[in-house]
């Protein structure tokens, strides 16, 4: 009698185990089959809360005139790297440029690492809708709000939002769709009275 229970148990202990097996198969078949063939993660919407001028000067940690330096798609995690699995479609994509500031506005810095959502690494790419792409020697004026941890510290890099962002149209003037035009000397008297704050 003992020797059919453990028959019976080593039968519905291989049951399990052929059980998990489909199961794990099934599953990667699944994730495989759920990858975007050309790696087009989609596009995602992004619509900006559009301060009014004043608010945009207050709220920026950094309002800086710099020069593209360079700029590389990365993932959207800590430290731009590839995520696993699913990952991938949870961290996003970004472009990553780095700035060399002419005039610094507002705030303290000698390098700046900013991030816009949208790109191309690795042979994925993600579209975003308002997001702003720059090249290499581009001159623009940014608007910046600071990457935070949880105790609120800067980490590396700044978020670039849409509408905080400016192209240079010659002679200490700047342009967007959504405010116009600024000059950097109105603006660096509006921060120094405290007009704009």
């Amino acid at each position: 009698m003992s020797s059919k229970l453990t028959s019976r148990k080593l039968g519905v202990i291989l049951l399990a185990i052929s059980v998990l097996i489909i199961a794990s198969v099934a599953a990667y078949v699944y994730y495989e089959s759920q990858k975007p063939g050309n790696k087009n993660l989609g596009e995602i919407m992004i619509n900006w809360y559009i301060p009014d001028y004043d608010k945009l000067v207050s709220d920026s940690d950094l309002i800086v005139v710099a020069t593209v330096t360079s700029k590389k798609g990365v993932w959207g995690t800590d430290d731009g790297e590839k995520p696993s699995g699913f990952g991938i479609y949870k961290s996003g994509i970004y472009t990553e440029y780095t700035f060399r500031p002419d005039d610094v506005l507002k705030g303290n810095t000698t390098t700046i690492i900013g991030r816009a959502q949208g790109g191309e690494v690795d042979g994925y790419t993600l579209t975003a809708t308002q997001t702003s792409s720059f090249e290499v020697g581009d001159q623009v004026l940014l608007f910046l709000t600071a990457n935070k941890d949880a105790d609120g510290n800067r980490i590396l890099w700044y978020y670039i939002h849409w509408p905080g962002v400016f192209t240079e149209t010659g002679d200490g003037i700047f342009t967007n769709d959504v405010y116009g035009n600024i000059s950097t000397e109105q603006l660096k008297q509006d921060i120094a009275s405290g007009s704009a704050a």
